[in-house]
């Protein structure tokens, strides 16, 4: 399955910094040399225009106006100490605390901090005096998302395109969470809504492309993914969810060649290797294969996943003791994982040890008691064992007779 939803990057502000700036209040009028740190915001060297902001509040250290200045500049150019940011802030804030804009960026720096809860507070303090600031009920709904409220996080979205119906972000917003929520069509509807709106931005098309497969539809998610990479630059992620559409759509020496270039943007992440390995083994490279996994493991050695995996491809090898050592080794990591069991018991099963499988397959039912193929199995084993009368009332127990 794919990692993750592909996010839609950095928070964009039309206007950028400078509408931030315009929009901030005064206390009192601006300070001598003040036009030439907006004269380098708008030329684009923000990090520069901080640093002649930061020269001026040191002459001016009064001015809780100009320290929320210095922070906005700060978190545009990604520079600076994020607690100096939200310290410039909050003083701005308790100046002046029914302003939109200063809880907005308040509320923005608390989350870059991992404060959510603290920033999610000051959103709907600043929604209570500003309910028509568009910016806040979209920065709330992103705070909540990233809480995994994905439901109260769709109300402040679907508000915010109340109020602005043709925002393409808001869409991809509205996209994310409809996806967190499994709304699968409806987030593809959303998403084609964005892409329409905001065509050249790669991270929607990613977006588009991951709903698409996850609604089965590989060969457009593919299209969308090829789309993606060429507005923007490519990340494991995006490789990765690629090498998945990729599969699905039957193209598996592609998808071997994406989980490739994944793994090579991020040689540490065993994930990729997990994906190369998944994918070799569709097209029964197994030692390739084995080999890839063994790599993975020497990563994170242990990794129940990853051993359940290797132990399944030992099998296709036809490989059973060493395969049986790779799921007790899982299992004593992961004891209730249903998978690792379930092909436990199967391990044991091709290697003529039925009464162990039994026991396997009677563990993997009880934990997952929905999935009637436990039981099937249970009755195969009995009958293997000479057991007719019993596998006959748990074949009719499987099949609900």
């Amino acid at each position: 399955m794919p990692e993750s939803w592909c996010s839609s990057g950095q928070w964009r502000l039309e206007g950028g910094v400078r509408r931030a700036l315009a929009a901030l209040p005064w206390g009192a009028r601006p300070p001598v040399g003040w036009h030439k740190v907006l004269l380098s915001a708008w030329t684009g060297r923000t990090r520069l225009a901080a640093e002649q902001c930061r020269q001026l509040l040191a002459r001016h250290p009064d001015r809780a106006d100009l320290g929320a200045r210095l922070a906005v500049l700060l978190l545009f150019s990604q520079d600076g100490n994020q607690q100096e940011v939200v310290h410039l802030l909050t003083v701005a804030v308790r100046m002046n605390p029914l302003d939109g804009w200063l809880r907005f960026w308040l509320a923005e720096a608390l989350r870059r901090t991992g404060a959510l809860p603290e920033a999610l507070e000051h959103l709907k303090m600043g929604l209570k005096e500003n309910p028509d600031l568009v910016e806040l009920w979209e920065a709330t709904a992103r705070v909540l998302l990233a809480m995994d409220q994905a439901e109260d996080a769709l109300h402040y979205i679907n508000g915010a395109l109340a109020a602005r119906p043709r925002d393409g972000a808001l869409w991809n917003w509205r996209g994310l969470c409809l996806g967190r929520l499994q709304q699968t069509e409806a987030a593809v509807a959303a998403f084609r809504r964005a892409a329409k709106l905001m065509p050249r931005d790669g991270a929607v098309w990613a977006n588009l492309g991951l709903a698409l497969q996850q609604a089965g539809k590989g060969p457009e998610a593919v299209a969308c993914f090829r789309r993606a990479l060429r507005l923007r630059p490519p990340d494991a992620l995006l490789l990765n969810n690629m090498g998945f559409a990729l599969m699905s759509a039957g193209r598996l020496e592609e998808a071997v060649e994406s989980f490739r270039q994944a793994h090579h943007m991020e040689p540490e992440s065993i994930e990729a290797l997990g994906n190369l390995a998944g994918a070799l083994a569709k097209l029964k490279r197994y030692p390739e294969a084995l080999d890839v996994l063994d790599a993975a493991l020497q990563k994170a050695p242990g990794d129940s996943m990853l051993l359940n995996n290797k132990g399944h491809l030992l099998m296709e090898c036809q490989r059973y003791p060493e395969a049986l050592a790779c799921f007790d080794e899982a299992l004593e990591r992961s004891p209730d994982n249903v998978a690792v069991l379930a092909n436990r018991a199967g391990c044991l099963f091709a290697m003529g040890q039925y009464e162990q499988a039994l026991e396997a397959y009677r563990r993997a039912a009880e934990l997952d008691p929905r999935n009637r193929s436990y039981v099937l199995s249970q009755g195969v084993c009995l009958e293997r064992m000479g057991r007719a009368e019993e596998a006959l009332n748990l074949y009719n127990l499987a099949v609900g007779a």
